[in-house]
């Protein structure tokens, strides 16, 4: 048994009891009961664990792994801060005078007598079953048994609940996935031969990800949605240990029989595009370095409505800007050559192409609807760069640069404006992190 309680500014008082048992009913399975809580947030979570659940060989065994959790979050706003806005003084909401958030849409009123409404709040339910099977072994050094090719079999329901986000900049964008109910079957196979899982200099990489969820199981959406991620690694003969490596990532979903979420004009592209939560997103340091952090894909313009204010109350005007929304389709292709210099350093060249697609079929140039936004036409990126990698007890230091090579533009003012005005993305990003990249 765990207990403890503590004390932040941000979020108040906070406590967590946990406890497990490693030999339920005497047969070695766990169990375990978890719960945190503080001001912004709750999290309670129950475990059960059978490692010996199905026999499928002399002395192999299926495990067995079921968890139930709920989660109560109302720090909403500190995730659309660092993930989503850019360049807008740090503010993601509305706020009054005495900051209470406010409705949003409340523009012919000054701001004291508009209602205050509550803060921006997620309720997430969650339920997981999952089982794996060691498809092919193979002997490691000095005898022992290292698995190469894994299976894995799930089962997840989820239920996410958005409340009061009326008083948030990307309210209209959120608004179609307030209530998300996914009952969901999927399997999962990965296959490894590299030498290394942190630095690898040779052998490859496969995991095939597939998932199906169905509306009949008790959830409100219909969707199918497959990831490949395939990475290869060749270490050139005397080459002072100068290693190539390519990586391929593949994401496609469909919806079936879609329904109106958004309550707007019947089923609309929303309505065909998988909830926020379920869709591709790409950019930054692992995957296309010519972008910041999941900045890659369609975007959707935001013209904010009513006074802004900044971090000292002070009110402010903010300008249209742009918003990354993911999208049903995914490709990424890096290329690097990781060439020693010097016994712990490399320098990496790098070739990093592709983007993330609202639809399946704008991998292929689909021809564009009428009326169809050109902000969500994503096109094929091309990103070249230079980088660094210093070998340490914790394993590479890396310094990227990428530059990207047809940066996107986007429109921010309405249809028919002339001349248009047009956001582009900058072209140079510099990423730091430890390890490779892929």
């Amino acid at each position: 048994m765990d207990y403890g309680g503590g004390f932040s500014t941000d979020n108040g008082p906070l406590g967590l009891f946990e406890i497990r048992n490693s030999n339920l009913f005497g047969k070695l399975r766990q169990g375990a009961f978890r719960s945190r809580a503080s001001r912004r947030q709750q999290l309670v979570r129950f475990e059960y664990f059978d490692p010996r659940f199905r026999r499928y060989g002399e002395r192999e065994f299926a495990p067995l792994v079921i968890s139930a959790q709920y989660q109560r979050d109302t720090s909403v706003t500190r995730f659309f801060r660092s993930t989503i806005d850019r360049g807008n003084f740090g503010i993601v909401q509305r706020l009054n005078e005495n900051g209470e958030p406010i409705d949003i849409n409340c523009v012919l009123l000054p701001d004291s007598q508009c209602d205050s409404i509550g803060e921006p709040t997620i309720n997430r339910f969650t339920v997981n079953v999952e089982t794996q099977r060691d498809i092919e072994l193979e002997l490691g050094p000095q005898g022992r048994v290292r698995k190469r090719s894994t299976l894995f079999l799930r089962y997840n329901y989820e239920d996410v609940r958005l409340f009061n986000t009326e008083s948030l900049i990307i309210a209209s964008i959120l608004r179609p996935d307030r209530a998300v109910r996914l009952s969901r079957f999927g399997a999962s196979f990965a296959r490894d031969t590299r030498d290394s899982g942190f630095d690898a200099t040779r052998g490859d990489f496969l995991s095939l990800d597939y998932a199906i969820a169905i509306k009949q199981l008790g959830g409100n959406l219909s969707f199918s949605k497959f990831l490949a991620n395939y990475r290869r690694y060749y270490k050139l003969p005397r080459s002072r240990g100068t290693v190539l490596a390519a990586g391929l990532q593949l994401g496609l979903a469909s919806l079936y029989n879609p329904s109106d979420r958004d309550g707007l004009n019947g089923i609309d592209d929303i309505d065909r595009t998988l909830p926020i939560s379920e869709r591709f997103f790409s950019g930054g340091s692992t995957s296309l370095r010519g972008f910041g952090s999941e900045e890659a894909g369609p975007r959707l313009v935001v013209k904010p409505g009513g006074t802004f204010r900044d971090r000292e109350g002070n009110p402010i005007a903010l300008d249209p800007f742009t918003v990354p929304v993911g999208g049903n389709a995914l490709v990424v292709v890096n290329l690097e050559a990781r060439i020693a210099i010097r016994k712990n350093v490399q320098f990496v060249p790098f070739y990093d192409g592709g983007n993330v697609f609202r639809r399946v079929g704008d991998i292929f140039g689909r021809d564009p609807e009428p009326g169809e936004d050109p902000n969500l036409r994503a096109k094929w990126t091309h990103t070249v760069g230079l980088g660094f990698r210093i070998k340490i007890p914790f394993g590479p230091l890396a310094v990227d640069y990428g530059y990207l090579l047809n940066p996107p533009e986007f429109v921010l003012s309405p249809p028919g404006t002339n001349p248009p005005s047009i956001f582009r993305l900058r072209r140079g990003q510099l990423h730091f992190r430890f390890g490779q990249t892929f």
